[in-house]
């Protein structure tokens, strides 16, 4: 068994709403033994290795997955959008096996769909060297056999020294494998251990147990000095959240149109994110429910995701593709209402804090397109503006873009805005071993200025602050905020708030919380807070996106997190 690997060279146009095989490979460098077939990885043994995929595409935009399929039917892992880089560990192949990279999007933009450059690479982690005897094997200094196939021997195998044995699949003896001095035995695949006659250490043995199967022993495993015995625990997706799954279609005043329970589904993609519209994503099969699929509206008809008795994500259609096998269906949370309501009041809100002013022009917006769930208002002491708001002249999105810049945090969950802050005090503790991957960190100055010049209606204000000896520059425009003192108040608040290098805690696409970390979905509502202990470092964490992906096979949850900076230093007006 050998590594390989392969790199999509060209660009290659695909079809909209489709999953559509990458061609045109050559072999990546590094990879030498790569074998390739009709634009496929050829395994030439029986292995185990980890998976690593990416694609770029011409213009990003809409949805945009790349995914491994082995032998042309079989998907490996989770998609990855585009640019990411997407991993499937510990994958068994046998030979002969094919794996190939696929893209898929629904835009409807040539570009979109034209995919310029990709790879697909197989690292083997495993050996494979094959040992058998029939006589008898023995060693009489020190030997180390290492075996990842059947070992089988008529005779004893023995060591008189030292002997240590890594395996990936079953032993079978028909006679006692016994050590005299020392033994290490160490069990690292996810295979079965059986033994039929005792199996002991006369001296010292230490077992390393990082696998979630188990041990099958049919007589004792007995130690006649000292054991360790380490424990990793089973990775278990929760299934009982698929098996009640339901959605629901209905209206905006909650009228039901009809429901589409988990066996009538092939997967679900939602989330919720802070400052931004969240959406959703759902396949059904349309036989399940024909009728149901023809009278979808886009707008008219919204969708509720429920797992038990819970909603979890609720938001108006923006639009339906129906096919004879499945129909896809996208939705959007109802903070897009913001991109189709122009602002609905003329008003001048005097030393009022942002939230109030956001929860007037949210509660207006609703009135005007008959919306019943009221904001969610967190009580929160915050800097009051002068803000000067005309009916008709600017549409919401521009409005809340003004409101942020003062200080304004939002989100919607479960299809209800919620505004305000939440407090830095954190809802929960997670570890690296809450996520099925290493957690990297970024440090991400694109978005860093620390000389913000803010020009309202009537003055402009400087404020600087202090960023290692830099002189980073932008200029801010506040053109419904009037006055010197609340263009000052507003340059500061601007200025600590981007004067900053961002650090990250970066999850790579595809990889999922643990099922078993210490946090509910309800939890996961950006602007909350989580202490996050990783990389020797514990930092409190803002949860920015959230991501659901749902399967009748798994169940994936993915964070986006950002530091919480101590500010220390205020900036100054200049």
């Amino acid at each position: 068994m050998s590594s390989m690997g392969m790199d999509k060279s060209g660009s290659q146009a695909t079809t909209q709403n489709t999953w559509n095989k990458l061609t045109g490979f050559v072999v990546r460098p590094g990879y030498p033994d790569t074998v390739i077939s009709d634009s496929t990885l050829v395994m030439n043994a029986p292995g185990v290795g980890d998976i690593a995929f990416s694609g770029t595409v011409q213009l990003t935009g809409d949805v945009q997955q790349f995914r491994v399929v082995r032998n042309g039917s079989e998907v490996l892992g989770s998609p990855a959008n585009q640019d990411a880089i997407g991993t499937v560990p510990g994958v068994s192949v046998s030979a002969g096996d094919t794996l190939e990279l696929q893209y898929q999007t629904n835009s409807l933009f040539t570009q979109r769909r034209n995919v310029t450059g990709g790879y697909l690479t197989f690292d083997q982690t495993t050996q494979d060297h094959p040992a058998s005897g029939s006589p008898e094997i023995g060693w009489f200094t020190q030997t180390a056999a290492e075996v990842e196939r059947h070992v089988g021997a008529e005779a004893d195998i023995g060591w008189s020294a030292t002997a240590g044995l890594g395996l990936d699949n079953t032993i079978d003896a028909p006679a006692d494998i016994g050590w005299s001095v020392d033994a290490d035995f160490y069990h690292g695949g996810e295979k079965f251990l059986g033994a039929a006659p005792v199996i002991g250490w006369s001296a010292e043995a230490e077992t390393a147990h990082g696998v979630a199967r188990y041990f099958d022993v049919e007589t004792d495993i007995g130690w006649a000095v000292e054991a360790e015995l380490e424990h990793i625990r089973k990775v278990e997706p929760p299934g009982v959240l698929w098996e009640t799954t339901t959605v629901s279609i209905h209206t905006r005043d909650g009228r039901v149109l009809g429901a589409l329970l988990c066996n009538g589904l092939e997967g679900i993609i939602w989330g919720r994110e802070r400052l931004e519209v969240s959406t959703c994503d759902i396949t059904a099969l349309t036989q399940a429910d024909p009728e149901l699929m023809e009278d979808i509206r886009p707008w008219v008809h919204w969708v509720t995701v429920w797992y038990s008795d819970r909603p979890v994500w609720s938001g108006p259609i923006q639009k339906a593709t129906l096919g004879r096998t499945l129909t896809t269906i996208t939705a959007k949370d109802p903070s897009t209402f913001m991109w189709r309501t122009r602002v609905p009041v003329t008003r001048t809100w005097a030393d009022t804090d942002p939230t109030s002013i956001a929860d007037s022009a949210v509660r207006s917006m609703n009135e005007l397109h008959q919306l019943t769930a009221a904001p969610v208002v967190i009580p929160a002491v915050s800097q009051a503006f002068t803000y000067s708001a005309t009916a008709d002249s600017r549409m919401m999105h521009q409005m809340f873009d003004d409101l942020v810049k003062l200080g304004l945090e939002w989100t919607v969950h479960a299809g209800r805005f919620i505004l305000g802050p939440f407090t830095r005090e954190p809802i929960a503790e997670l570890y690296e071993c809450d996520f099925l991957v290493e957690i990297q960190r970024l440090r991400d100055g694109t978005a860093t200025f620390n000389d913000v010049r803010v020009q309202g209606q009537n003055w402009a204000q400087t404020a600087t602050a202090p960023l290692a000896g830099l002189r980073l520059q932008t200029l801010v425009s506040l053109d419904d905020v009037f006055g010197v003192s609340n263009i000052q108040r507003a340059a500061q608040l601007y200025a600590e708030d981007v004067a900053s290098i961002r650090d990250v805690l970066v999850i790579p696409s595809g990889a999922s919380l643990h099922p078993e970390a210490d946090i509910d979905l309800d939890d996961l509502i950006p602007g909350r807070v989580v202490r996050v202990n990783a990389a020797g470092v514990s930092n409190l964490m803002m949860i920015d996106q959230m991501q659901v992906s749902a399967t009748p096979a798994s169940f994936d949850v993915t964070l986006t997190l950002i530091s919480m900076e101590n500010k220390t230093e205020l900036a100054e007006l200049a």
